[in-house]
């Protein structure tokens, strides 16, 4: 099994629903991990991306588990009122900050 299907597999897709807004969020927990993804962006929060597909190659394997989720709605929805939605992403950039220093 690729990892992909097994981030399909074991649930570790989640969009993260921002109501009434609609506003969408998705992360991938990863082995060590989570790591926020945006397929309209083509953006991952994960090293590899930071040091593979800026450079030229392939997608993560993160980005590329969204992607094949959402095209085959596997993921788990977590909801949450708008009034979340900057603490959330305060968190994330938190998050991406510290784990980018551990490198």
């Amino acid at each position: 099994m690729s990892r992909i299907d097994d981030a399909l597999a074991s649930g570790s897709v989640k969009q993260m629903l921002f109501l009434p807004s609609g506003k969408r969020l998705w992360i991938v927990v990863g082995k060590d991990n989570e790591y926020w993804t945006d397929p309209d962006l083509g953006f991952c929060s994960c090293k590899d991306f930071y040091f593979t597909t800026l450079s030229g190659g392939d997608e993560c394997y993160h980005l590329k588990s969204v992607r094949k989720a959402i095209e085959e709605n596997r993921f788990t929805t977590i909801k949450f009122a708008d009034s979340e939605y900057v603490g959330y992403l305060q968190a994330i950039a938190e998050d991406n900050v510290n784990l980018l220093g551990r490198s």
